[in-house]
């Protein structure tokens, strides 16, 4: 019978086994480290990306206080008019139709509204890791905390205005503006619907209470002018600050 001889595998030795396994870690790891530079690439791209689109915000912000700032200039010239008038005119039962628009203007200021595009998508992507530079990391957490307080300091301001509309309305006689009411086509009054020569009465019980009232008011339209000037400041702070870190000018 005819046997067959099976060829004989030649054995690795140990040193092979090593090099093999040690071919196999090194591209592994080039693999890893190739991942990595590109990811790194791809995110230093998006980095820069977000901080361009962050100076334009920033310079939204910026204009935006800018153009608020004469509103705030003009409730504060209305409350002093108001104060001038019943300095004058201790005891008045009635007001004269401009008197009565100085206290309507008194009574609102203009709201404030943050550009919060590009922010809002860092947060939701998780992207404050992005930005590698650590002082404006530190400088857009600062800016961000103060929007946040601003927006306390909103609502306690416009709960007040709230509060001296309402006193306002207790302080007018409706019977001498029904018409007026009747006849008005817009948020502010028309020129014309109440006669220059025609009195509003009040009602004397509240007059107290309401120039108080407006002295607070005042009070707190100078400390919020205040602080969005300050925020003003910083948002052009950070802005020079952003562009000079990634060459943005």
């Amino acid at each position: 019978m005819e046997v067959h001889h099976h060829p004989e595998v030649e054995k690795k030795g140990f040193k092979e086994y090593i090099l093999e396994g040690l071919m196999i870690f090194l591209a592994v790891f080039m693999g890893f480290i190739a991942e990595n530079i590109r990811e790194k690439i791809t995110d230093h791209g998006r980095e820069k990306q977000y901080m361009e689109s962050l100076v334009k915000d920033l310079a939204s912000d910026t204009a935006s206080l800018k153009a608020g700032f004469p509103f705030k200039d003009e409730r504060l010239k209305s409350i002093d008019s108001v104060f001038i008038f019943f300095e004058t005119h201790p005891g008045a039962k009635a007001i004269s139709v401009d008197v009565y628009r100085e206290m309507r203007r008194s009574e609102w200021d203009r709201v404030y509204v943050r550009n919060t595009g590009t922010i809002n998508q860092l947060r939701n992507a998780g992207g404050l890791r992005l930005i590698r530079k650590q002082n404006v990391r530190d400088s857009l957490a600062a800016y961000d905390w103060f929007w946040d307080r601003l927006a306390y300091y909103h609502d306690t301001y416009f709960i007040n205005q709230r509060d001296e509309e309402g006193l306002m309305e207790k302080m007018l006689n409706a019977g001498d503006l029904v018409r007026a009411y009747r006849l008005n086509q817009k948020f502010l009054f028309q020129n014309g619907l109440i006669q220059k020569s025609a009195a509003i009465r009040i009602e004397p019980t509240y007059i107290n209470e309401y120039i108080n009232m407006m002295n607070w008011q005042k009070v707190m339209t100078l400390q919020d002018e205040h602080r969005y000037e300050v925020q003003e400041i910083r948002a052009a702070q950070l802005c020079r600050l952003i562009k000079k870190e990634y060459d943005l000018e």
